[in-house]
């Protein structure tokens, strides 16, 4: 641990820990709400409870702070708003302060990386995993400022903060976003790769798909359905390729709904299970993952295999992401599970539906008119311009090295989000100064009304994304995307 450059005391000065029990509380166990905390969302109510008898939950109220041991190097920490009552895991620690310190600069100091970095510094590191007891915590150095001076502090924090995530939005949300819609959009239009007059037609692709889902019609391992009907000339969307042939999602993969959450009707073994929540656009958030009963019988069934394209029914119906883990998981019927019969077709399959998703053609195929969903039928309906193999192939490779580039481009803004973490330390590093002739024995006197020129930290932040870079990556992004394969 590097040297800090303020003076500090021990955080135990200001603080102690809740230890009220839900059962010693005189409180009947239904009127508390059950909380959770994340590191992005702070204390959040939740419903994933260790147990239903919440007996040796810990009561939390207004203003206390709760963070998981094992995550807290993470920034999973939270402060309840007014008003909070309720309970958390018994997991949890949770620790209010004596009122000496600023309760909010106290939050934005934890989840700095200064804090984070003091966090694994003082926490239990002997183990397989790191935990920072309340014990631990309250070893933490915390600057020796007054809860005025604290308070004029976070007005400045909170001041750059917005002018860094300001930045960063605009940044991230404006390019990475276009870039990777526009490059999706020629992929699936035929507009990535130059057409090769010598490839193997798509239809020819179309009729091996069908042949290997008759196979597995008659070997009883899918279901024989009902015919799809053809495309209409208003469905065609645009002119295909010479080689390309439209045909609809259902001929190309089969797709089921998971199982029904019901706690009361729900047998079997608890297994973990995937829901809205775990789906993102090309990958899945596994952060949190909940468990459901399923019998022997019904695992097969519901099992998310290696390839598998799992798309939202609900939420944000068609967001999707493919199953690249070899764990055993299972899905809920909030999720359509997509097996194509035609190894290599899920990823295409995923461009094209991101690609719709985000120019609205998607919305067509919606149905409800508060709450919308992508039913199974509606999902199997929707056309789908088909390449040949050999190009197909082509596009997931061209695809694969343009997504390299904007991860790359991706990770230059997250740096400008980092900066933004280190602005306690900055902050605090300029509000304390010593003057040269300052003798070892004097005190360090604190300047409030000292700040960081605003266009020095977007200067510093813009550094950090170093625009030079950007300018380059987004040239050869644009380049690949036209180059010939």
């Amino acid at each position: 641990m590097k040297k800090l450059s303020f003076p500090t005391v021990k955080l135990g000065n200001f603080i102690c820990e809740v230890k009220e029990k839900v059962k010693n509380s005189g409180i009947s166990q239904d009127d508390f709400t059950v909380y959770g905390v994340t590191n992005t969302d702070g204390i959040t109510v939740t419903n994933n409870k260790a147990s239903d008898d919440l007996g040796n939950y810990t009561v939390l109220r207004e203003n206390q702070f709760a963070y998981n041991p094992y995550r807290v190097n993470v920034g999973s920490i939270g402060l309840s708003l007014p008003g909070t009552f309720g309970a958390v895991s018994p997991a949890y620690v949770v620790f209010e302060t004596n009122g000496q310190i600023s309760n909010e600069f106290l939050l934005y100091y934890l989840k700095s990386s200064l804090g984070i970095n003091l966090i694994k510094w003082y926490g239990d590191r002997g183990g397989v995993r790191s935990a920072l007891r309340f014990s631990d915590l309250k070893k933490i150095d915390f600057p020796d400022i007054t809860l005025e001076q604290q308070n004029k502090l976070l007005i400045k924090i909170k001041k750059l903060d917005e002018l860094l995530c300001e930045l960063y939005k605009n940044l991230s949300d404006d390019k990475i976003e276009i870039l990777r819609q526009s490059i999706l959009q020629q992929a699936v239009e035929g507009k990535l790769c130059e057409q090769d007059p010598n490839d193997e037609p798509a239809i020819v692709l179309l009729e091996k798909i069908k042949v290997e889902k008759e196979r597995l019609i008659t070997e009883e391992k899918t279901k024989k359905k009902k015919p799809l009907p053809p495309i209409s000339e208003e469905e065609k969307t645009f002119v295909l390729p010479k080689g390309w042939e439209w045909c609809r999602v259902g001929a190309l993969c089969e797709s089921s709904l998971g199982k029904m959450l019901d706690k009361k009707k729900n047998k079997g073994q608890l297994r973990p299970y995937l829901r809205n929540l775990n789906v993102q656009w090309f990958k899945f958030n596994l952060s949190d993952v909940l468990e459901m009963r399923f019998t022997d019988e019904e695992k097969e069934r519901y099992r998310v295999k290696y390839g598998d394209v799992v798309i939202c029914e609900g939420g944000y119906p068609g967001m999707g992401a493919i199953w690249e883990n070899t764990e055993n998981i299972y899905f809920q019927k909030a999720l359509h599970r997509n097996r194509f019969f035609f190894e290599g077709m899920n990823y295409y399959f995923l461009y094209y539906l991101y690609s719709i998703f985000y120019n609205g053609k998607l919305k067509k195929y919606y149905t409800g008119m508060g709450i919308q969903h992508l039913t199974g039928k509606s999902l199997a309906n929707i056309p789908i311009p088909v390449p040949p193999l050999a190009e197909l192939k082509r596009i997931e490779k061209k695809v694969e090295i343009l997504f390299q580039l904007l991860d790359k481009l991706e990770q230059e803004i997250s740096n400008a989000k980092l900066y933004a973490s280190d602005l306690i330390e900055a902050v605090l590093q300029e509000a304390f100064s010593v003057q040269e002739a300052a003798k070892p024995a004097q005190v360090i006197e604190f300047h409030p009304d000292q700040t960081i020129p605003e266009t020095e930290l977007l200067a510093a932040a813009r550094g950090k994304i170093r625009e030079d870079a950007w300018e380059h990556l987004c040239k050869r992004a644009l380049e690949i995307a036209g180059e010939e394969s």
